[in-house]
């Protein structure tokens, strides 16, 4: 993947990994900890630095490459931190993060494409996230990036070995309009709305049952005229 992707107002930088004491946790912790950007997420708010380092745990690459018999199983992690560009030559401004990460074995992959098993082992399915400072909401910053990130992903066909094709993965809450905006100015194709039922804390209160709805768009190779339906 280019580990730096420039937009008119964006630079975007590939990380690797955030150790304690260093900027990247800086910007991370920041964003982490701010309730209006955390309002979608599972994990809320991180109260300290610990809260943070856990949630993020997982989004990087492994330390140690792994080769497993089966490509299904290699764990692909793209995190991308973004800044905006606050004057050409100036100094540039920590805003959010971009995420993409391969699914892991077990997970409810029905909520992905309706892939044929002589199509499956060769395509690999990964999953979106984003997340920006709520000081940044409003400019447009989530559509540029993720454009950006899109092109850099079709263009990273040896980063994807062995697999031809890569399809990415995106839910947003129906109580999320911003994102649904995002995901349709983007043209990334709707798939359909899972139903779900249980029992969660999200966005400041108890939730039983919420519209997901789920998008899809292919970053490698062409796939199928897929319809979205509900699910």
């Amino acid at each position: 993947m280019d580990p730096v992707i420039t937009t008119p107002r964006l630079k975007l930088t590939l990380i690797a990994r955030a150790e304690r004491g260093s900027q990247e946790l800086e910007w991370l912790h920041e964003l982490h900890s701010d309730e209006k950007a955390r309002w979608w997420s599972l994990m809320g708010a991180s109260k300290t630095l610990e809260d943070t380092e856990k949630v993020i745990a997982s989004s990087f690459p492994p330390s140690v490459p792994t080769s497993p018999a089966n490509p299904q199983e290699i764990p692909y992690r793209i995190f991308y931190a973004v800044h905006e560009i606050q004057s050409p030559g100036s100094t540039i401004k920590f805003i959010g993060t971009i995420t993409l990460r391969s699914l892991e074995t077990g997970h409810k992959l029905e909520l992905s494409p309706p892939l044929v098993p002589a199509e499956s082992l060769s395509t690999l399915t990964v999953e979106l996230a984003y997340q920006f400072l709520s000081a940044a909401w409003g400019k447009g910053y989530a559509g540029e990036s993720l454009a950006a990130v899109f092109q850099a992903c079709a263009r990273a066909k040896v980063f994807w070995r062995p697999f031809e094709r890569v399809y990415c993965r995106v839910i947003v809450n129906g109580g999320n309009p911003a994102s649904l905006r995002v995901m349709r100015k983007l043209g990334v194709r709707e798939m359909g709305i899972y139903k779900w039922t249980g029992k969660v804390w999200l966005a400041g209160g108890w939730r039983y049952e919420d519209d997901l709805y789920i998008f899809g768009k292919w970053l490698v190779g062409e796939g199928e005229d897929l319809q979205g339906t509900s699910v």
